[in-house]
């Protein structure tokens, strides 16, 4: 049996779909299903089920406002549930467990682009601190159990990921899926878009599907930290101008007040390249098949 957690989420529901597409046994947990912060309940299902692999993509994720305002709620949450996770797998044999960690956890500073071999030198930047740490620790867990247990497991570091089932939360949440939210509610009522920041900071942006098929693929063939990106990056102005000729909007206004983030965030995928992996979907038609989702699913979407 192939297990994937987090399976509401916008990960989670893509690595479901494409490993269905190559995989008979492919269980979905959703936090309804099983709660992951609940170490004995964890440890039950594992021995029940002994899954062979296991993708585990179950998190509590913010955008900036939300990891400013939760920020031990963040960090304990994410490592009563990668503690687990891990353990779990462990103890009951599982053949390898890829867990899915952010390019947030990379230090504060770094020459771009980022490699993999960046990973330790230095701390992630304060406004994602406490969410990088715990994502940070399972890491050291992971490379713990290898050396003490043999356990192999891949590590996929991912950019920002975006598309249907995310958290389409306008406060807290990450800046494609709350830009996608404004801007559909403009569009119905004729209101004005307030986008946070000045635009300038620069993302690489991943369609969740394409991510989906990168950690799959990396899975089979490495183990160990990989970047899972595009290679490339754009201004956020450039997201929001796209958003809003997608949705017919035109009264955009910027809050400067509000904080840019780490203003810039390049990547090396070389060793994901290396595998062959290229992204199917540009960023354009990427946000155009998000929105859509969107405009199909309102008001049934995750907030």
């Amino acid at each position: 049996m192939i297990l994937v957690t987090g399976c509401s989420g916008v990960l989670g529901q893509a690595l479901l779909a494409e490993l269905q597409l190559h995989h008979e046994n492919v269980v979905g947990l959703r936090r309804t299903d099983l709660l992951l912060e609940d170490e004995q309940a964890t440890l039950d299902f594992f021995r029940a089920h002994r899954p062979r692999l296991v993708f585990h993509a179950a998190a509590r994720v913010h955008g900036i406002m939300g990891n400013h305002d939760f920020p031990c709620d963040v960090y304990t949450q994410n490592i009563r549930i990668n503690t687990n996770v891990v353990e779990a797998a462990r103890q009951w044999g599982c053949e390898k467990i890829t867990a899915i960690s952010t390019v947030a956890a990379y230090p504060h500073g770094t020459e771009m682009p980022i490699k993999e071999a960046d990973f330790w030198n230095g701390a992630p930047h304060y406004s994602e601190r406490a969410y990088a740490q715990s994502k940070r620790a399972m890491l050291a867990h992971l490379e713990a159990c290898k050396a003490q247990y043999g356990l192999d497991f891949m590590y996929p570091i991912c950019t920002n990921l975006f598309g249907p089932h995310d958290r389409f939360d306008e406060t807290h949440g990450h800046v494609v899926p709350s830009l996608v939210s404004k801007f559909y509610r403009a569009a119905q009522t004729g209101s004005q878009v307030q986008v946070w920041g000045t635009g300038a900071a620069r993302r690489d942006f991943m369609f969740a599907a394409d991510a989906a098929a990168a950690i799959v693929l990396a899975s089979r063939a490495k183990s160990g930290p990989m970047n899972i990106a595009t290679g490339h990056t754009v201004a956020i102005r450039e997201v929001v101008e796209t958003l809003a000729a997608i949705a017919g909007v035109t009264d955009v206004v910027w809050d400067s007040t509000k904080p840019d983030g780490q203003m810039d965030r390049t990547y090396d995928v070389s060793h994901l390249n290396e595998l062959g992996f290229r992204p199917k979907l540009d960023l354009k038609a990427a946000l155009r098949a998000t929105y859509d989702w969107y405009m199909a699913n309102y008001p049934d979407v995750r907030r």
